[in-house]
């Protein structure tokens, strides 16, 4: 059984994220807008919440004064979607290329039948593990470990449906504590992030992505020389 070490896997990913941050920035600040798409809030409304002292009028009122568009809201997580499809992609050839891409042309051409497996990967993995969650959280907890390499490798490796899931449970056999520490180290890096004027979640998410796919290449199972050879050197 493969051994992961957080703290190696911190290290490298910071070294990463210090040498290629920008272009990661910047795709996170727009994955970050797409995000808040077709979603507004009437800031009268919110005033007025503020003069009143019924926490439940208080949500009443806060739901109303959330105005949705639900076209708006489909197209943000379609791009929302694409961004984040291209963003492993470079992500993974900054480990294996010591660069995001060769082109930006190459980095923006998508494989469209893949970019359709990963958007369903991605909302099934969320699906199931809110569904986990909502069982007296373990199960969503559990399931969010064993499955949590589903959307990268969906994204970055030419599989099925199907296979994407259970290359993630493979890879996470025997290791599910070592990955609930990384886990929480990720939130306390995402915690930093915020208290560093709240710009600097977008940073600590440079890391944190850095982070995942490190510790899925740690624990792959198919042990490609390719990869291995460029995982050395990365370190």
């Amino acid at each position: 059984m493969k051994k992961l070490v957080i703290g190696d896997v911190v290290s490298r990913a910071w070294d990463l994220a210090v040498k290629h941050w920008p272009i990661f920035v910047v795709l996170a600040v727009i994955n970050s807008l797409f995000g808040d798409m077709g979603v507004s809030v009437d800031k009268d409304a919110i005033a007025e919440i503020q003069s009143i002292s019924d926490p439940t009028l208080q949500l009443k009122f806060l739901t109303e004064a959330i105005q949705t568009n639900s076209l708006l809201i489909l197209i943000g997580v379609l791009l929302s979607t694409y961004i984040s499809f291209i963003a492993y992609r470079m992500y993974v050839n900054c480990i294996k290329e010591g660069k995001p891409y060769n082109t930006l042309l190459d980095a923006l051409k998508v494989d469209f039948n893949q970019l359709a497996i990963f958007f369903c990967v991605t909302i099934c993995y969320a699906i199931i593990v809110g569904l986990g969650t909502c069982f007296c959280i373990l199960p969503g907890i559990f399931f969010g470990i064993r499955l949590w390499f589903a959307p990268l490798i969906a994204a970055t490796e030419n599989v099925g449906f199907g296979e994407a899931f259970s290359r993630s449970w493979n890879a996470t056999r025997g290791n599910f504590w070592s990955l609930f520490l990384l886990g929480i180290t990720m939130f306390g890096i995402a915690i930093l992030g915020l208290c560093a004027c709240c710009v600097g979640i977008f940073f600590a998410t440079v890391i944190i992505d850095f982070m995942e796919i490190l510790a899925y290449y740690v624990l792959r199972t198919d042990e490609t020389p390719e990869v291995a050879t460029d995982y050395v050197e990365v370190q």
